[in-house]
């Protein structure tokens, strides 16, 4: 197993499989930020590691937009 670090909160964890963690919803355990442009080609930015509770936290928020 290898160790990460959250780059939102700091916490250590362990690697996870984002599908096994959030089988209904977001299947990811990263972000990664893209600038698109009008034609829809696009560069990828930064990409950012969550911890399990951080990610759970953006996928809530992310589907809370969703509903309304």
């Amino acid at each position: 197993m290898r160790a990460k670090k959250c780059d939102r909160c700091g916490k250590l964890y362990e690697q996870y499989d984002g599908s096994k963690e959030f089988k209904e919803q977001g299947k990811a355990n990263a972000i990664i930020f893209i600038d698109r442009d009008l034609d829809n080609k696009y560069w990828s930015r930064n990409s950012y590691d969550l911890c399990p509770e951080c990610m759970a936290q953006l996928v809530s928020f992310i589907s809370e937009g969703k509903e309304k």
